[in-house]
């Protein structure tokens, strides 16, 4: 009888361990841990100077489907703890970039690159006159409309008591990133960082509608 009770017991033991053990492999498999908050490049090489959260954001899950990626996200997170963003120096060094010209960004946008690229709103607003709102607001005649005024939409409190109208400098400040421009609001949409591509969605806005206010004049010292 003693036999069989310590052969019962060895045995639990044992499947215990194994269970522990193919808990514990399985929990690596998903989230790999190997050289944990290190970088996943050399410093010498040619990496962008900051984490894209943005792309982050539009990719995911597929975005950190490399565990390389997912290493570089946590080394990033974790040498900028504390940091305060970098700000260029006036003096010595490489000059600073001169200031954007949205009218110079708008004249030169391609309308069709900008409906290409508002794929990523469709599901949360249509475009068609008299078309429904989604989680966001009908965009028909955006441009040129008062801030928070599209009938039957539920408003944020921050949108609401934001103000103004969508001309183009306040889109380009917004679609650069809504959560940043106006704190509170709903749209959880991070933003698009590239100017270019502000301006290509700005530009098919403006073409939805009766037509939106005149495009501003290209600055005559952006060229210079």
């Amino acid at each position: 009888m003693n036999r069989m009770r310590w052969l019962v017991t060895g045995l639990c033991v044992a499947g215990a361990a194994g269970a522990l053990w193919s808990l514990n492999w399985f929990a690596g498999q998903l989230y790999p841990n190997g050289d944990a908050g290190t970088l996943a490049y050399k410093p010498g090489e040619d990496m962008p100077p900051r984490v894209d959260m943005a792309s982050v954001q539009r990719d995911w899950p597929a975005s950190l489907g490399d565990p390389g990626e997912g290493r570089r996200l946590i080394a990033y997170h974790r040498d900028m703890r504390g940091k305060a963003p970098a700000l260029a120096s006036s003096a010595g060094g490489a000059p600073a970039p001169a200031p954007l010209d949205l009218g110079t960004l708008l004249a030169s946008a391609d309308a069709n690159a900008g409906k290409a690229k508002m794929h990523l709103c469709a599901s949360c607003h249509a475009f068609s006159q008299g078309g429904p709102n989604r989680i966001g607001p009908n965009l028909w005649g955006v441009v040129g409309r008062p801030v928070a005024s599209h009938a039957g939409f539920a408003y944020s409190p921050a949108m609401k008591a934001h103000g103004g109208s969508w001309t183009y400098d306040k889109l380009f400040e917004f679609l650069a990133s809504p959560a940043r421009d106006i704190p509170g609001t709903k749209m959880s949409f991070a933003g698009l960082r590239r100017p270019e591509d502000r301006a290509a969605v700005i530009k098919y806005l403006a073409s939805l509608g009766n037509g939106g206010p005149p495009l501003p004049a290209p600055s005559p010292q952006a060229g210079q």
